[in-house]
This record gives structure tokens, sequence and C-alpha cells, in this order.
């Protein structure tokens, strides 16, 4: 199969289909499809899409055979998936679809129902109701499609400071090149069997389950999460290629104690930095497999990998990924010497096209080919890269980028709360944790809690903070600002 010919993201997965239509694409925990059959349900879902002049559909739908249905679907029709996360509270998804509203909506029926009029003109789609399209007759050829390489074919999010997620833009071409330059890295191939038992509303899985289906690999589709399920399907279907957040590698390795799965022969990570303590502790869970660690983000795809067999340090995020440069320079853009921390510029021809709608002014910027999200590193001799936080403390806690003033203007905004300031905790489960510090103006019986249901009502479940510091006053300098380490000393104190 010659992928370098492949100019659009689903061509890869069409040309197995036809080639190999008996393989197994997918398995689940009853049955498996074949690319055969796949295809020709994503090709009858997009005669319909076609018909009707559908230029976006829109998934808040958790994982489901339907979320890949859909987004080949859409493709093969020339449109553009706008991926919206499930999980987001109810709120935070009526003012994204105020703001980017697909034509059409696929989601659960509870959450279509609770939208209401939030869909406007809008159609709203079940998982049934996708079935029920991909089991007519296709309507279509198969190579119908019509977009360009330069096409936007995904809406995707990112975490904003204003507490509202940002819009981005990707390209056919920008995955196009990044599955080239990850063939090279992360070395999927047809022979495999990949389970990445994330939700597919984000990057991590869905990128490692539509890059597995463009080049013939089978994947193991996980409706939900759950460790043990995840384990016996490793077990069961012999899988070779496990991607997960290193959240989950440590849920999986603990519940995994005691077992073998000899299988597994590349564990590909990313979404925060991989703990010392997880690589020795896969060992004897997964024996014979390679640990591959990228640092990414959403804006710049692939940066760098760090591999054992490269002698990469532990504490490094690796060296530049295939097809990247990367720049360190100080915040006039002049360069910085080897050692010394500074801005994290890249260049590459996976970078997205831009945020789309309003933004909160931080993240993504560019200069000239080269882009940044204000990521801080430093490279060490060796030319491995070492991160060092990030232009307005960015936390990372399960693979998730938060930005700590987004969350403060949510505690802000609760009449109990005087002041605010969030923190992130290092953790060797999650990366950071989210931590807040809170003055109160009063003190109202079960402040603690009605906190916690207040901030589970206004955001996105991985942004709510999980430690929690009531005081009376907080330190500042002269200037205004936090002494954030004061801070950092409490929850130790309280640990302790």
């Amino acid at each position: 199969m010659n992928r370098g010919c492949n100019t659009l993201v689903h061509d890869g997965f069409l040309e197995w289909a036809e080639s190999k239509p008996e393989r197994v694409a997918l398995l689940t925990n009853t049955e498996s499809i074949s690319y055969g059959e796949l295809s020709k349900r994503c090709i009858a879902i997009a005669s319909i899409f076609d018909k009707q002049q559908v230029s976006s559909v829109g998934l808040c739908q958790p994982n489901s055979l339907a979320v890949i249905e859909v987004f080949f679907a859409t493709l093969i029709a020339g449109g553009c998936v706008y991926l919206f996360d499930p999980s987001w509270p109810h709120n935070i998804l009526e003012k994204l679809l105020r703001l980017h509203g697909p034509d059409i909506l696929v989601a659960p029926t509870q959450k279509l129902e609770a939208l209401g009029d939030t869909l406007q003109h809008r159609r709203g789609m079940t998982a049934g109701d996708i079935d029920c399209l991909a089991n007519r007759k296709p309507e279509m050829s198969m190579h119908q499609s019509k977009p360009r390489p330069d096409s936007a074919f995904l809406l995707g999010f990112t975490s904003g400071t204003s507490g509202l997620p940002k819009a981005f833009i990707r390209t056919h071409q920008t995955w196009i090149e990044s599955f080239r330059h990850s063939a090279v890295e992360l070395e999927t191939k047809a022979n495999d069997i990949v389970i990445a038992p994330g939700p597919l509303s984000h990057g991590l899985s869905l990128y490692a389950v539509i890059e597995a289906l463009s080049v013939g690999a089978s994947v193991i589709l996980q409706t939900e999460f759950d460790a043990n399920t995840v384990l016996s399907s490793v077990g069961k279907n012999n899988a070779t290629v496990l991607v997960v957040v290193p959240s989950i590698l440590d849920v999986l390795i603990e519940k995994g104690a005691q077992q073998l799965y000899p299988s597994i022969t590349r564990i590909i990570t990313a979404g925060a930095k991989l703990p010392s303590k997880l690589r020795n502790d896969m060992k004897p869970i997964f024996p014979n497999a390679d640990l591959i660690e990228y640092y990414g983000a959403s804006e710049l795809s692939f940066l760098t990998v760090a591999k054992v067999s490269e002698d990469c340090p532990p504490d490094s995020v690796g060296r530049p990924f295939s097809g990247v440069d990367i720049a360190l320079r100080n915040p006039s853009g002049d360069a910085v010497d080897n050692g010394q921390v500074g801005i994290i510029w890249v260049k590459s021809k996976m970078l997205i096209r831009g945020y789309v709608g309003p933004t909160d002014g931080n993240g993504f910027r560019t200069d000239g080919a080269w882009g940044t999200v204000g990521d801080l590193g430093h490279f060490d001799a060796d030319g491995f890269l070492y991160l060092d936080g990030r232009e307005g403390s960015v936390i990372t806690s399960a693979g998730y980028t938060v930005y700590p003033s987004g969350i403060e203007l949510v505690l802000l905004s609760h009449p109990s709360v005087k002041d605010a300031v969030v923190l992130g905790l290092p953790d060797d489960r999650w990366g950071e944790i989210i931590a807040a510090v809170v003055v109160l103006k009063a003190l109202p019986a079960k402040y603690e809690e009605d906190l916690i249901a207040y901030c589970k009502a206004q955001m996105e479940p991985y942004a709510c903070p999980r430690r929690w510091q009531f005081v009376q006053s907080l330190d500042r300098t002269a200037s205004g600002k936090v002494k954030r380490s004061r801070l950092m000393e409490l929850f130790r104190e309280k640990e302790d």
C-alpha cells in the first residue's frame, strides 16, 4: 500500500477496504467488522450527507461504532467533523453550539432533548439514527470525495483561559503529514491490533484509531473505559499496541498486577510527562513492550519523541519528531543558548490553520512558518528537550491542558468567593492535580461541597479542582502577584 500517494485523511482506509475487504477493521466485545463492511456503512451514511448537502457534522457522542462511521462518512461526503466532548457541562456545550453550530449534531437522546432550542434549525441524530442510515444501500462511489488537501476536515477544541474551549481547524494535509511522520516514529503497521481505550473526543485516542485504520491495522473499540475490560480485551484479542495517557496506564498497571500481557509490543503514551515509576512498573506486566512517549499539542501536532531504545533520559520529552524543527527563543524572539530555558517554537507541516471564532489572545501564535503555544523548555548537550512549564502557568492533568485563569474566573463568579487562585500539584499518576486556594466572604455550611458542585456545573470535569484550601487572605507581592510557592507549601503541609 503506497501511503505516499494519499492526499485525504480517509484515502488509506478506503484503499484497504477496496484491496482487502475481508480484513478485520474493528473488534468489539461481541463482534468484528471487516474493512469492506465498515466502508460500506460509512459510504451509505456519506450518500445521505452528500444528497442533503451536509457540510458539517458535530460529534458529541461517547465512544461507539457511530463515532467512527460518522467521522469517515463526513469526510467522504466532503464535509468537516466538529468534535465536541460529551463530558462538557450543558452550558458550555450550548455556548459552543451557538458559536460553531454544525448542520447535524450526533449525540445521545437525552443530550439532544436537553439542548432543545439551542439546536435551532440544526438536526439532531442519535447513534440509532446513524445505524439506520448505515444499513441503507450506498448511493455514491467509494472514491467520490470532493475536498482538496487544504480543505478543513476537523474542527477541534482546546482549553482557553476564559473557561470556554477554543476552536481550531485542521486540514487534510496536516494529518496526512502526521500519518507520514508517525509511521517513522510510532511504526503502526497493518499486522497490528491497536487498542486506544480513552475517549474518542480526545485527540490522542481519535488519532490513534484513524491512523490505525489508514494503515490496515485492526482496532479494538472500547465503548467506555473500564480497566478490567480493557485488559481482558488485550488478552482475548492479542492486542499489539496500547495507546494511553499516563494516568490510564497507571490504572491498567495497578489492575493488571500479577498478570502478563506478552502480546503488547508497543505502548504509546502522550498528554502528560510519563513518571519514571511507571516505566519500571510496566515491565513485569507488559514484558515485551517498547515504550514510546511523545510530546505534542492540539495546535502543533507532534513535537518530540522519547524512546528508551535511544537512551533518552527519563526526565526528557525526547528529540524532535520526524519532520519537526524546534527552536528555543526568549520573549524578544532571539535564540537562547544551549541549556537555557526558552519558548518552544516549532516548524513543521503539521500545524493547525488557526483558531476559529473568539479567542482569549493566548495559546497558538505564529511567526512565519513557525508556531508556538507558549511552552517553555531547554535542550541538554545531547539534543534532548526538557519542559519547564508554560507561559501563564498552564496545568496538564490526565492528558488535558487547563488554564488556571479560566478556573479562577469560575470560582470568583460564585457569590461566596472573595478571592481564589488555582495551582497544579505534581502527581505521579495524573501529571498534575488541579488545586484551588479560596478566600470566602463568609463560611456557609458545606461550603466545600457547594463549590465542588458549582465547578462541576460550570466546567469540563477534568478542569474541576481536586484539592482545596480555604484561607483568610492570599499573600501577594508588591505588584499584586500571588506568592504561589507559599501556597504550594500549604498543600504539602496538609499532606504531611
